[in-house]
């Protein structure tokens, strides 16, 4: 069966949900461990290890809508005459995508290349700019395309949810395998280790050669099982020549349409409670003085509560609605915060009185049940988050990569703002070190996005008309043709 029709085979399905787990893989490592690898590898100082992480989320939202804008322009580059736009006008730019990020993440995790020793480690930092910046191009030219192909395959509202679980499903399935894999690297590393130091850089390094290796093989997968065939949709003879001047009619109409921003708003908080998560509970876990194992074993146990959040997504869509399902997992994640809360301030009386008990310990079955409900909750409102921008996109296909370039712009540029401003925090406010500081980070920053993720979701439309509304882009100095399939504008 083909895309399109309403009707996706499952096979279909599943070589489509394979062409982001590269991506996946490395977003994985990425959050989770470049600020460990920086900080207690590198030895870079933790204001300005998230000053690199911050260039790297900038030149990722700067990507994101330029790749959207070429992307549903169709444009791309010809090999010997060929035009690569016949192999698929989202499959080219994935492909170029997955190629710079296969390049480029695994030579960020191969120590200094005897270049920290020369000027102060100058020559290194550029490098690794240079690589963490190429990374990040790559990832939002696969990720942008990836996600533009879901309303273009199918404008079947069930079927695009199910594409959006069965891309999350991936995403989650990867980040178990990777910190399985980094469980299994961290607990046989030869150096014996009971915490991440600067005589860990091979065990990273063989962390970033493994998954590099096992997104190529899916990424195979999907290029040969997903077959581009975007929606047909017919224009009247009197507007041909005009498609031009018709998509950056509708790019600007996104702009005059209030859903737009709530759903952004909603897709921003929602990705920022997830990332939020994913980067610092590693560095709580080294705060607090936890084993290696636990950087592994406290995210892999996060991300296995996620996969079965996802599952339970679709009935919970189908048998309560999107706002009710929202609510359930705004409040889970909500709640491990509160229990975050209660935990630290218990221990830290109990230091108080008795300097030996130290840190909270997050080594207990208390701990794992809170990391399950952050972790799980933020990852079904990032499912959420992007059915919502789906069914926001419905049938205006043409635009699809500008919508979740403008909204990918947003999450890139709050998460790498908010990670560099909180490490700026860290380098000042820790110089004689803190215990409880990351612990107050996942509260807050795990917390005020659940907030804004229960609000913008309750103020989404409620009748069919008002859903119907929310989808039509309006186009201000243009006339409207009637179309049951898409919208269709020119100029006067």
């Amino acid at each position: 069966m083909g895309f399109g029709g309403g009707s996706i085979s499952w096979g279909q399905k599943l070589s489509f949900g394979t062409g982001h787990v590269l991506n996946d893989l490395c977003a994985s490592v990425w959050f989770s461990y470049l600020l460990v690898y920086l900080q207690y590898v590198l030895l870079i100082p933790s204001g300005l290890s998230g000053i690199i992480l911050l260039i790297g989320q900038i030149a990722d939202a700067v990507a994101t809508p330029l790749v959207g804008i070429l992307s549903d322009h169709g444009q791309c580059c010809c090999i010997g005459g060929q035009r690569l736009c016949n192999y698929g006008k989202r499959k080219i730019w994935h492909l170029i995508g997955s190629i710079c990020v296969i390049v480029s993440f695994p030579l960020m995790f191969v120590g200094c290349m005897g270049l920290c020793e020369h000027s102060n480690g100058i020559g290194y930092l550029i490098i690794l700019i240079a690589l963490v910046c190429l990374f990040q191009f790559g990832w939002a030219a696969a990720q942008i395309s990836h996600l533009a192909m879901i309303p273009e395959l199918t404008h079947v509202e069930a079927e695009r949810d199910e594409l959006n679980i069965i891309r999350f499903s991936f995403d989650i399935i990867t980040d178990i395998l990777v910190y399985a894999i980094a469980l299994i690297i961290f607990s046989q590393s030869s150096h014996n280790l009971s915490q991440v130091t600067a005589e860990s850089g091979i065990d990273f390094m063989i962390l970033a050669l493994s998954i590099t290796g096992i997104g190529i093989i899916f990424t195979v997968i999907f290029h040969v099982g997903v077959d581009e065939k975007p929606i047909k949709i017919e224009r009247p003879a009197s507007i041909i020549g005009t498609a031009a001047v018709s998509l950056k009619t509708q790019w600007l109409g996104w702009f005059y349409n209030w859903h737009f921003y709530r759903v952004g708003i909603l897709y921003t908080a929602a990705r920022l409670a997830h990332n939020t998560s994913i980067v610092f509970v590693p560095l709580y876990l080294q705060e607090t003085q936890q084993s290696a194992e636990m950087l592994a074993l406290i995210p892999l146990v996060m991300n296995i509560a996620g996969l079965l959040g996802s599952g339970l997504l679709k009935i919970t869509i189908k048998l309560y609605g999107k706002k009710a399902s929202y609510a359930m997992a705004s409040l889970m994640g909500l709640i491990s915060c509160i229990w975050l809360v209660i935990d630290t301030n218990l221990s830290e009386n109990a230091a108080t009185l008795d300097p030996l008990l130290g840190p909270p310990s997050s080594d207990n079955a208390q701990f794992y049940l809170l990391a399950s409900m952050m972790g799980g909750g933020a990852a079904m409102v990032v499912i959420l988050s992007l059915t919502s921008a789906a069914d926001l996109i419905d049938s205006n296909t043409e635009t699809s990569a500008f919508v979740y370039g403008c909204m990918s712009f947003c999450d890139k540029m709050s998460s790498g703002i908010v990670v560099a401003v909180i490490q700026g925090l860290h380098s000042w406010v820790c110089q004689e070190g803190c215990t409880y500081f990351y612990a107050q980070v996942l509260i807050y920053g795990v917390g005020i996005p659940f907030v804004f993720v229960i609000i913008t979701s309750l103020l989404g439309p409620k009748t069919q008309s008002e859903q119907q509304e929310a989808r039509t882009v309006k186009n201000y100095g243009t006339c409207r043709t009637e179309e049951a399939t898409s919208l269709i504008e020119y100029v006067h």
